[in-house]
């Protein structure tokens, strides 16, 4: 080992040189890819909570890059920092207001906001991912009417592709659903319990 110690490390540059060059390749093939896809996810988010009684909101996908003068990726001349996921992180921006720049989703939504994006969100990718069961805890917060009608709808369009249970408040929801749960909290003893029994019609 000592005696090719020379021939040892630059065969080891050489695998260091050759792994950088795969790795900056497939990191900024996935770049390209989440880029292009980011746009067509963002449009269809959108469609979707036009639908979801949402006509003046937007949904942008916002990619950031963090610059690193020891990095061996560059993208337009500059080294960016790699990390597992990536060369950048991702960020969703949302308005449901006309004329206001959208902010960070997780910032400025209300519950009925984020609940809708993340129906939409669900909606457009349970087709892609094949999910067998989702999971909707009081989507409907924040909403009622119109919109509550809206919601159900869509949640029922859902259940043609996967299991869907939903925790509601609301009947326009619940009126959809094939089976119904009432959850009950009482006291007991001095001691809250949770049960959970079936509906009749």
């Amino acid at each position: 080992s000592l005696q090719n110690q020379a021939e040892n490390i630059d065969a080891l540059h050489t695998e260091i040189s050759l792994t950088e060059g795969q790795v900056h390749e497939q990191a900024v093939d996935l770049s390209q890819r989440r880029v292009a896809v980011g746009t067509t996810l963002a449009e269809a988010v959108e469609r979707e909570l036009q639908a979801l009684s949402m006509s003046a909101a937007r949904f942008v996908i916002s990619f950031h890059r963090t610059p690193d003068p020891a990095g061996f990726i560059t993208v337009d001349g500059a080294p960016v920092q790699l990390t597992p996921a990536g060369i950048e992180s991702v960020e969703f921006l949302f308005t449901s207001n006309p004329g206001e720049e959208p902010r960070p989703l997780a910032k400025i939504a209300s519950g009925g906001e984020v609940s809708r994006v993340m129906l939409a969100l669900k909606s457009i990718l349970a087709a892609i991912e094949h999910v067998p069961t989702l999971v909707f805890d009081e989507v409907d917060t924040g909403i009622g009417g119109g919109v509550a009608e809206v919601v159900g709808r869509k949640l029922k369009a859902l259940t043609q592709t996967c299991q869907v249970f939903c925790i509601t408040h609301l009947p326009q929801v619940a009126s959809r659903g094939d089976i119904h749960f009432l959850i009950e909290k009482q006291v007991v003893l001095g001691r809250t319990v949770t049960t959970v029994r079936p509906l009749t019609q």
